[in-house]
């Protein structure tokens, strides 16, 4: 039977209702009524996270986005229970049957292992999973395995000797830190190309959350921990794509960003006020408006097409010197033993390389939309196109340079003449030292972690993954990791 109909109670009203195999309940009252709820309908797919029955009545744990309007077009949902009452309980028994049959089919995830990070952004994490993430979890069904994290890195430890045949998706209640040791631990498994096919979700509780944000602003959500839940509810799925960045014989993959300069110094040197919150960032960046830094080094690129006027073209011999500065070439990679190490087509020998030399304010890599809640560097990222967006500022004047980082909040920034955007498939970085400054240079900011620190920089740099200085390498494999998101807009 392709549709059930059925005279049932709704929300006290005697209604006619019918439900379709494809997920859509509709009703409307069995006598003509100007009541606001005299007809109705429902996606299940789309508006409800679970439902439960009881005798003879079937309850719908809502959400949908019937109610508040917020800036933008997106819309805040609003949880609410709906309890449909059968005349008997057979007829109840088909109901339930149908829908559930309608959830089995959906690809709506049953298992979930659940990181929580209970120290990111302002130690959030416990209380968002326990108050938002775990009820709407359980009401939809699932099964949690919850794990806090104890230290940096531990996602990753766990992601890499997690039997992953016991989930459907990892889950992280964290900033976008969590999520990117994940995708490490993932692609440092033996099995690393079946691991990177497992679903990842993100509920942010962190303190940029730029993931999160990008998922949820794709599909026309609110910006909250329960859209972003319901989105992993749902189980839609994406490809997203993962940049490897390498230096010699040590190499890291990247969802999020890369940035050297401004932006950098910002982030990093404003950790000595944490104390202060958010309110850091927006402090730190007037200091380094005032005192503007700018930084020597070099710039390489491959375009993607369209993007080709930006820089200078580089010549063979050019081409051949930027490659023996990177200290290895693709042959002489024979290290690699198990886990991914970078594209299998490697663009890193191609023909089609620019470069930019110089003096730079900031050069900013950006994987998604967004870097922060309130903060979109690229406007024009996709999820999986297989490029980076690439933002490069130069010889700016510092009230120029304040209008390009209000504009980051809509995508504006872009308009400025001051601003290079390009959509790149692979770069190269050589960083150099601060202009007129003692010390060598700043920070290498890779997914909101300290990826290397110049000489004389802030903070002890003794952990740091890589050097600052030598060249490293970026390229980007497309559509290689899988995220949960809502469906698109």
């Amino acid at each position: 039977m392709e549709t059930l109909r059925e005279d049932l109670q709704l929300e006290k009203h005697r209604v006619t209702a019918t439900f379709s195999l494809s997920g859509l309940l509709q009703w409307e009252t069995e006598h003509y009524s100007f009541h606001k709820d005299s007809k109705g309908a429902l996606d299940i797919k789309n508006d409800v996270i679970g439902f439960s029955r009881g005798g003879s009545s079937i309850t719908l744990h809502t959400f949908n986005q019937k109610s508040v309007q917020c800036w933008g077009s997106a819309q805040k949902r609003v949880e609410r229970d709906v309890t449909l009452e059968f005349r008997s309980n057979e007829a109840c028994k088909d109901w339930y049957n149908a829908m559930q049959r309608v959830y089995d089919n959906s690809g709506r995830p049953r298992r979930l292992l659940v990181l929580v990070n209970p120290f990111g952004g302002k130690n959030l994490g416990k209380k968002v999973f326990a108050e938002v993430v775990e009820p709407l979890f359980k009401k939809a069904g699932i099964e949690i395995t919850m794990k806090e994290t104890e230290h940096h890195s531990h996602a990753k430890e766990l992601a890499k000797s997690v039997e992953l045949s016991k989930y459907d998706g990892i889950v992280c209640v964290s900033g976008d830190g969590v999520l990117t040791e994940v995708v490490n631990g993932l692609l440092e498994r033996a099995d690393w190309e079946q691991a990177i096919q497992m679903p990842l979700g993100i509920i942010p509780a962190g303190t940029g959350n730029g993931m999160a944000k990008s998922l949820l602003e794709s599909g026309n959500e609110y910006f909250n921990q329960a859209n972003a839940a319901f989105a992993i509810i749902r189980g839609c799925k994406q490809t997203l794509d993962v940049a490897t960045v390498v230096q010699g014989q040590v190499k890291y993959h990247s969802i999020l960003m890369l940035s050297w300069g401004f932006v950098a110094d910002v982030d990093f040197e404003s950790e000595k006020f944490r104390s202060l919150g958010d309110l850091r960032i927006d402090l730190w960046a007037v200091v380094r408006v005032l005192w503007l830094r700018e930084y020597t080094g070099s710039l390489a690129y491959i375009p993607a097409s369209g993007a080709e006027k930006a820089g200078e073209p580089l010549t063979g011999q050019e081409a051949t010197s930027l490659l023996e500065r990177s200290g290895e070439s693709d042959t002489d990679r024979t290290w690699r033993k198990g886990g991914y190490y970078g594209p299998t087509a490697s663009p890193l020998h191609s023909s089609e390389w620019r470069s930019i030399e110089g003096t730079f304010i900031y050069i900013w890599a950006q994987n998604v939309p967004y870097a922060a809640e309130e903060v979109m560097p690229a406007p024009k990222a996709k999820f999986n196109d297989g490029y980076l967006d690439l933002i490069v500022i130069r010889n700016c004047p510092r009230w120029k340079l304040v209008g390009i980082l209000l504009g980051m909040k809509n995508g504006q920034h872009i308009k400025s003449k001051y601003v290079q955007y390009i959509k790149v498939k692979a770069f190269r970085l050589a960083p150099g030292g601060i202009v007129g400054g003692r010390i060598q240079g700043g920070y290498i900011d890779l997914d909101g972690e300290v990826l290397a620190r110049g000489q004389g920089a802030y903070g002890d740099g003794s952990n740091d993954p890589m050097l600052y200085g030598p060249t490293i390498d970026i390229t980007v494999e497309k559509g290689l990791a899988t995220i949960f998101v809502p469906p698109l807009s």
